[in-house]
This record gives structure tokens, C-alpha cells and sequence, in this order.
């Protein structure tokens, strides 16, 4: 008795070859048409709102005529990163811009800007510095410094001033140096944000103020992170409550003198005090 042979019928496919190709045609035209459909519409998108976010020391019209763009320019052909560099370039208190394109005629500038860390006299003129020495301003003035207490900062050995850029040194590096470590350790202090002047142009003569009436003498740049640290300390100096100024002396770490002075009737004593103790 024979068995039937089993098995699975093939299945033959057949392509209609020109009919595939005139699909594959129609889809590359309809592709091609979108976009070009889209091209022409982002053609005729043309830039007339602007939305300026973030904090910026700047008026709006500013920052708009700062980035190149005009009013009318195509929206999707925009060249952020120009724009953004004519920004930063313009407006040196921004420090990070970011520009995109909103459907149908925004263009969105996000920035975020620096604030001054320091000023300096510079030759009469006032230039205001971030915390890396990158000069924010000038001006000729200083009462804004002085009212938005930003301390005045004495260095040794400027050579020039840009807005826009680091300021620009002589040729003795071991001062400037020093100067930059000095600043740095300060950056580290419970005081940093009191601070009112600090005067490092000479690196054995060093003082700075606190407070406006606190006068502290640090003397050379030897040991200066432990003469800091006394500073520290010398600050919480009870005798400093009620004093209208007074005079610190960390020149020796390990002796300080803290020298209040006040007004008749203030003192616990009644009596104007300006002997000097250590603390």
C-alpha cells in the first residue's frame, strides 16, 4: 500500500515590475512636491515677534539689534550661531545665548547673563569685572558699583582694559600670579560677599575692607590662607557689634589685633574706645 507523499504547495509571487516602478515613482514625486510644498511656505514665514527670556542688564531692543536680525528675515534662515556670537560680542554681561524658531514668526532668544564681581580704576575710568577678570563695562562714573555694592577691586601691573575681554597684564607674572591665587582663597571666605575693597597691588602690602568700615591689614602674601582664616574669626569678634568702624591687624596669624572704634554712648562703657586688643 502506498503512502501519499505530503509536502507544502509553493507559493509563487509574481511582481508586476513596471507596475513597482510607477509606485516607487508616484511616492518620490509626492515627497519631492511636500517638500517643496513646505519650502515655499517657510519662504514666505517671515520674522516679526520676538521673545527675549532670561535675565539680562540690557534693554530688549538691545539684544534684537545685537543678534542681526531684522524684522521681515526669513524665519528658517536664521543663522544662530552669528547671531548668538553677535550677541555675546555686543552685550558682554550675556554669557549663554540660545536662538530657535517658532512657527509661524517668533524668534525665542533665550539668554543667561553674568554679574560683575569686581571694579576697577583704571586711568580715571571705571571697568566693571566678572569673576574671571572679564571687563563687563566701562564707565566713567562708579556710582552704580558703589550702590549695587560690588567691591573695588587694586591690582598690580594692569596693561589694558577691553570690554569684552580679560584684562590684559605687564610683564611680571609672579605678581599677577599671586594676585589670582589670592582672589581665589578669598572666593573661599564666609566674608567674600561683605567684602568692600580689596587692595592687592602690592603683594606685602596687602589690605582689604569689609563692610564698608572694617579695615583689615594682611600684610605680605606669606601664610595668606591662614591670615584669611583669622580674618575669619576676627569677624565674629563680639566687640565689632556695635562699633562704627573698626581697624583688624592678621599681619601675624597668630597675633591679631582687632581695634574697634565708637561712638560716645555706644560702648558698653559709655566711653569712645579705640584702644586696640588682641583677639
Amino acid at each position: 500500500m502506498k503512502k501519499r507523499a505530503s509536502g507544502k504547495a509553493e507559493r509563487v509571487i509574481e511582481i508586476d515590475l513596471i507596475m513597482f516602478i510607477k509606485a516607487v515613482v508616484i511616492v518620490v514625486m509626492c515627497a519631492l512636491a511636500v517638500a517643496g510644498l513646505v519650502g515655499l511656505v517657510r519662504s514666505f514665514m517671515r520674522v516679526s515677534v520676538f521673545e527675549i527670556s532670561g535675565d539680562y542688564p540690557y534693554e530688549r531692543e538691545d539684544i534684537i539689534n545685537a543678534a542681526g536680525i531684522k524684522y521681515g528675515s526669513k524665519l528658517y534662515g536664521v543663522d544662530y550661531e552669528t547671531a548668538a556670537k553677535n550677541i555675546k560680542a555686543k552685550c558682554p554681561y550675556i554669557d549663554k545665548v540660545e536662538i530657535e524658531s517658532k512657527f509661524p514668526n517668533k524668534i525665542k532668544i533665550t539668554v543667561e547673563s553674568l554679574t560683575a564681581s569686581w571694579y576697577v580704576e583704571i586711568v580715571g575710568d571705571y571697568y566693571a569685572l566678572d569673576a574671571n577678570l572679564k571687563v563687563l563695562e566701562e564707565t566713567a562714573d562708579n556710582s552704580k558699583f558703589i550702590k549695587g555694592k560690588i567691591p573695588r577691586l587694586v591690582l598690580p601691573n594692569v596693561k589694558k582694559a577691553v570690554v569684552g575681554s580679560v584684562l590684559e597684564f605687564g610683564a611680571n607674572d609672579t605678581e599677577i600670579r599671586f594676585a589670582n591665587e589670592f582672589m581665589e582663597m578669598l572666593k573661599m571666605t564666609t566674608f567674600t560677599s561683605r567684602l568692600t575693597l580689596v587692595d592687592i597691588e602690592h603683594r606685602f602690602e596687602i589690605y582689604i575692607q569689609v563692610d564698608e568700615t572694617i579695615n583689615v591689614y594682611v600684610g605680605s602674601s606669606e601664610s595668606a590662607a591662614s591670615k584669611l582664616d583669622a580674618v575669619e574669626t576676627a569677624l565674629g569678634d563680639s566687640r565689632l557689634e556695635n562699633c562704627v568702624s573698626a581697624e583688624i591687624d592678621v599681619s601675624d596669624p597668630s597675633m591679631v589685633y582687632v581695634r574697634p572704634v565708637y561712638d560716645y554712648g555706644t560702648s558698653g562703657n559709655g566711653e569712645q574706645d579705640n584702644e586696640g586688643e588682641a583677639a
